[in-house]
């Protein structure tokens, strides 16, 4: 990957990107409904949810695509899957549900900051996120534990979500750039990479697994891969 232009920010989302759902209470509620879990297969289930979005072209806050595809590659019986959705619907409204940091999160943030470019979270969330992301101790905004960032822009406190260009506005506005040099790192195409076109900000998918052959983006695999490309 070659920038096509200087970056004066990157603009960060936070699910699939930096945080993935707590693995502990996903196994756990799927056992007290009667479902056996493996750990192992929660990484990818993510990212094959969000491959079923994608292909559904599903609205803001409309899981049922992801939940179906998420059960489905967790080997859960097609003949349950109406419970799946219920359990996983359940589990989405739990506070505070994304508290895992992602493989190499902590390492990638850090060598973006290293690289002196500002990072913005730009999140569709319930307003909770900044607090979420602190808990985690991976960031938070300006001095403190984990890697400072510039500003958290979180759907449900500014009242517009991806794709709606809008919140790329406000993130804009926050780091005082223009859309041409900045990009944003999301693990949606229906969410990150059509909002950000339609902000004019240069959208990269994240895609750990190598699945998404589908997209007319630029794709990573880690934050690392942002920093090189930022070095």
């Amino acid at each position: 990957m070659t920038a096509t232009a200087p970056i004066d920010v990157v603009f960060l989302d936070a699910g699939g990107v930096l945080v993935s759902p707590d693995e502990a209470l996903i196994v756990r509620r799927f056992a007290e409904a009667g479902f056996e879990v493996d750990p192992a297969l929660l990484f990818a289930a993510h990212y094959h949810g969000v491959l079923a979005i994608d292909r559904a072209r599903a609205e803001p806050e409309v899981f049922t695509d992801y939940h179906l595809a998420y059960g489905h590659h967790l080997g859960l019986g097609r003949d349950r899957l109406d419970e799946v959705g219920a359990v996983l619907q359940a589990i989405w409204t739990e506070p505070h549900l994304w508290a895992h940091p992602l493989p190499d999160v902590a390492e990638g943030l850090a060598a973006i900051a290293a690289t002196g470019t500002p990072i913005v979270i730009v999140s569709n969330a319930d307003g909770t996120v900044a607090d979420v992301l602190g808990r985690t101790g991976l960031l938070q905004v300006g001095p403190g534990p984990g890697v400072a960032v510039h500003a958290i822009v979180d759907s449900g406190a500014v009242g517009v979500a991806k794709p709606d260009p809008r919140i790329f506005h406000l993130a804009l506005e926050a780091v005082g750039t223009t859309a041409d040099r900045a990009i944003h790192v999301g693990d949606a195409y229906q969410y990150d990479v059509r909002g950000a076109r339609a902000a004019g900000v240069r959208p990269l998918l994240v895609d750990p697994l190598g699945i998404r052959d589908d997209v007319d983006c630029e794709r990573v695999r880690s934050l690392l891969d942002v920093a090189a490309l930022l070095a």
